[in-house]
Order: structure tokens, then sequence, then C-alpha cells
């Protein structure tokens, strides 16, 4: 029987998983020069906006939320709203201009604020 608590942690790994697959297939399109692999890399990172938007939204009904220190929650709960609008910055130019310095920067940028929204929730989590 799955626990009433939060649907949350049982969709918070796709966001991380598949804006890292994306950015890695990207990596692999640039160096061989292929089409499909960019366009795997941007079917994975839109799935990773959607499931990031899903993780913000069931994060944000989470029943556990009151059992946790209030700016704890907040401040994780902006990390990962930081990191939803780049994923979608990242997907708008992985559309329209992908390897632009503007692209790269969001795509770096993406990167950092999701390592800083995972190390929000593990400090949640313990």
């Amino acid at each position: 029987m799955i626990s009433s608590v939060s649907f949350h942690p049982f969709i918070s790994h796709f966001p991380a998983a598949l804006f890292v697959a994306g950015l890695l297939l990207l990596f692999l399109s640039r160096k061989k020069n292929d089409e499909k692999l960019k366009a795997a890399a941007a079917f994975n990172l839109s799935l990773g906006l959607l499931t990031a938007v899903l993780a913000d939204f069931s994060g944000m009904v989470s029943v556990d939320i009151n059992l946790l220190a209030v700016v704890d929650v907040e401040k994780h709960q902006g990390y990962s709203f930081l990191f939803t609008i780049l994923c979608g910055f990242s997907v708008g130019y992985v559309y329209t201009n992908t390897f632009s310095r503007t692209a790269l920067g969001y795509y770096a940028a993406g990167l950092v604020a999701l390592g800083v929204c995972i190390f929000s929730g593990y400090q949640l989590v313990f």
C-alpha cells in the first residue's frame, strides 16, 4: 500500500535524471553531429520540464510539509522553482538555438540549480 503522506518522493527523481540525460545526449549529438541524438535530447529535456512541474506541485501540496522547519522547506521550494524556470529556458533553447552561448549558459545554470535543489532536498529527508 502506498502511503498517503506524499506523492512527491516518487516523482521528484525524474526531473534530475531526464535533465542530466538530456544534456549528455546533447553533448553526444554535438560530438557525433547526429540529429537523432539532438531530437532525443530535446525529448528528454521536455519530459524533464513536465516532471519538474509535477514535482513542484506535488511538493507544494505535500501532507508532511508541516513536520519540517518552514525555512528549510521554503529554501528547497525556491531552488526547485529556479530549476524549473531554468529547465524551461533550456527546453526553449534546445528547440531553437541549441548550441549558442546563451543556451550553454542556461544548461550550466540548470545543472547548478539542480545540484543545489537535490542537496536541499537531501537535507530535508535526513
